[in-house]
C-alpha cells in the first residue's frame, strides 16, 4: 500500500508553483513515484465518453511513425471524445485531498490560489495520459513498459470560451388597433420564417497545455490532442493485450498515480 497523496500532495505542488510556466517536474517522493487516489464510485463511473454506454473512445485515431511497427502517433478528437467528466473528477479529487491540509496564511479548508494553475494542470496532463493508454487498449496495442511517463502531448485543442448572452429589453406593448390586426393577418398568410443558422465557434488550437490553460481550459471540459512518443505492439487478439490500467481505475480503487510525468 501507498501512503495518501495527502502527505505528499502539498509539497509537490509548493515545488511545482514557483515555476509553472516550465515543466512540471517534481521531487522526489517518499512513496517512490507514486501515490494513491481513490473516488467515490457514485461521483463518476470512470467512462471515457461520457455518452458512450461502453466507454470506448470515438474520434480516435491511431497511425506508425515512420516504417517503426511500435511507434504511434495517436490523436484524440475532444469534441467526439468527451474527456470532460474524467478532467472534472481528477480535479475534484485532487482538490478535496488539499482541503484537508493547512496552508501557512490560509483558513483550514482553503486551498491558496496561486495553486490553482497547478492542479488544473495536473487534471488535463493526467487525462490525457490515461486516454492514450485507453486508446491503445481498445486498439490491441500493449504499451511498452514505463511508456506513460514518456507520452508527449501537442495540438491542444479547446473549445471557444462561452460568450455572454446580452439581457432582451422588455418592449412595451402597443395597443392593438385596425391597422395593427391587418398586419398580423398578413404575416399569418406568409410562409413562416426559416430560423438562423448559427455558426459554430471554432476550436481553438495550442501548441502545449499551458497554453490552452492560459486561454481559459477548465477541468470539466473536454479538448482535443496528439500524442506522441508512444510505443506499443499491436497484438491480434484482444485476450493477448496485457491491458494498462483502464481509465479511471487510480481514480475508483485507489491504485497508482504517476505524479512525477506531468509536463505543461
Amino acid at each position: 500500500m501507498f501512503p495518501s497523496v495527502a502527505l505528499a500532495l502539498p509539497l509537490v505542488l509548493a515545488a511545482a508553483t514557483a515555476s509553472i510556466g516550465h515543466a512540471f517536474v517534481p521531487p522526489p517522493i517518499s512513496c517512490s513515484r507514486h501515490c494513491s487516489l481513490a473516488l467515490s464510485d457514485d461521483a463518476w463511473a470512470g467512462e471515457v465518453v461520457s455518452n458512450d454506454p461502453e466507454g470506448r473512445i470515438r474520434g480516435c485515431q491511431l497511425q506508425n511513425v515512420g516504417d517503426s511497427p511500435t511507434d504511434w502517433k495517436i490523436s484524440i478528437d475532444g469534441d467526439q471524445a468527451d474527456l470532460g467528466k474524467f478532467s472534472e473528477a481528477i480535479y475534484k479529487k485532487i482538490t478535496q485531498d488539499a482541503k484537508q491540509q493547512r496552508f501557512q496564511g490560509f483558513r483550514p479548508g482553503t486551498i491558496p490560489p496561486h495553486l490553482a494553475p497547478t492542479y488544473i494542470a495536473f487534471a488535463m496532463d493526467e487525462c490525457a495520459r490515461e486516454a492514450t493508454l485507453e486508446a491503445m487498449a481498445q486498439n490491441n496495442i500493449r504499451p511498452f513498459e514505463d511508456n506513460r511517463k514518456d507520452f508527449a502531448f501537442e495540438r491542444i485543442s479547446i473549445p471557444p470560451p462561452k460568450k455572454k448572452g446580452k439581457k432582451k429589453k422588455k418592449s412595451k406593448k402597443k395597443k392593438k388597433g385596425k391597422g395593427s390586426e391587418d398586419a398580423a393577418a398578413a404575416a399569418a398568410s406568409e410562409a413562416p420564417p426559416q430560423p438562423p443558422v448559427e455558426d459554430v465557434p471554432a476550436w481553438l488550437t495550442f501548441e502545449t497545455m499551458k497554453e490552452a490553460i492560459d486561454a481559459g481550459w477548465k477541468p470539466g471540459q473536454s479538448f482535443s490532442f496528439v500524442a506522441k512518443n508512444v510505443k506499443g505492439q499491436q497484438l491480434k487478439d484482444q485476450a493477448d493485450v496485457a491491458r494498462a490500467t483502464p481509465i479511471g481505475d487510480s481514480y475508483r480503487s485507489g491504485s497508482a498515480v504517476d505524479w512525477n510525468a506531468v509536463d505543461v
